[in-house]
């Protein structure tokens, strides 16, 4: 089976493409940069230099055949940058951009496309949401609202045949989480107002695993939750971190502060009650995470940072 990843050397990818490998499947990276390509060859893969948004450059140079492909590549959103209404509209086109031009690229080889999603939904108290509730968009995740009706008319359509993972927050080693460890290493970090709110987590492992089930069953027309087992609020989250990494508890900044100096998205984002199930996708694509619990998969992670940062 070959099987295109598009931005395949993020934080996921990095832990899917051995896997795939592993699996005998022909995997081909699509990235932006020539500086990932040894990254990509050490994983077994074969990389293609070129942008998702622009795939009249890079079209010509795809396998004649392909079997499935995986939409990884997301916009980058700097880490403690403010968000701009000029930054937020560009996030949107660009969110827009990836996922028009990787299904058209799905029905032009007539295949199947696992899409990425988020977890946004609000409940309240002890309500939980599954796959059938409505998406809550505010803040950040509003870049993700054209997107929506882009999935849900193929869906209908049945053109492209998708499968779409919604992710709760993914951690592992790399991404938004790196840094979150840089600054709680350094005594930098701080609970935002009483982050007593929940939001459902998943290891970067598990989602890849996640993904390689949705190859292996195919259920097309299907979404799918991507989250761990154990609701947490983001304060017993952040804490439970700094126990594993040996830190003092961080303090706490007030909310308004946070809402002045990065903006209104990222902190409506931040403050959003989401407890979610996943109870779909052990059922549909047999699919358990590894690590059921923060606890669990924190440990882990924190174990791969520190074994990165001795090599």
């Amino acid at each position: 089976m070959k099987i295109l990843v598009i931005g395949g050397t993020g934080l996921v990818g990095s832990y899917l493409l051995p896997r795939l490998v592993e699996k005998n499947y022909e995997v081909f990276v699509l990235t932006r940069s020539e500086n990932k390509i040894e990254k990509i060859k050490k994983s077994g893969a074969h990389s293609i230099i070129g942008d998702i948004r622009e795939p009249e450059f890079f079209k010509y140079v795809l396998p004649e055949r392909l079997d499935i492909i995986v939409l990884l590549a997301m916009p980058s959103v700097k880490p403690g940058q403010r968000m701009t209404k000029r930054r937020k509209a560009e996030l949107r086109e660009e969110t827009n951009d990836f996922f028009r031009n990787t299904m058209e690229l799905a029905i032009h080889y007539n295949i199947p496309v696992i899409l990425p999603g988020g977890t946004s939904y609000k409940t309240e108290k002890n309500e939980t949401a599954d796959e059938t509730w409505p998406i809550y968009r505010i803040g950040l995740t509003e870049i993700g609202m054209d997107t929506d009706e882009m999935v849900n008319n193929a869906i209908k359509a049945n053109n492209p045949k998708i499968v779409q993972l919604i992710y709760g927050r993914i951690y592992g080693n790399g991404g938004l989480f790196r840094f979150m460890y840089n600054m709680m290493e350094k005594g930098r970090f701080r609970i935002i107002g009483k982050s007593d709110n929940f939001l459902p987590n998943i290891y970067a492992g598990d989602a890849a695993g996640a993904i390689i089930k949705a190859i292996e069953k195919l259920p097309i027309g299907e979404k799918f939750i991507i989250a761990d087992d154990s609701p947490v609020t983001q304060k017993d989250f952040v804490i439970y971190m700094a126990q594993v990494m040996n830190k003092k508890r961080p303090g706490h900044i007030p909310g308004f502060i946070i809402k002045m100096v990065l903006g209104k998205d990222f902190y409506e984002v931040l403050r959003t009650n989401c407890r979610v199930s996943n109870s779909k996708a052990k059922k549909i694509l047999d699919w358990y995470p590894e690590y059921p619990s923060y606890k669990q998969g924190l440990e882990k992670t924190i174990r791969e940072i520190k074994e990165k940062n001795s090599d």
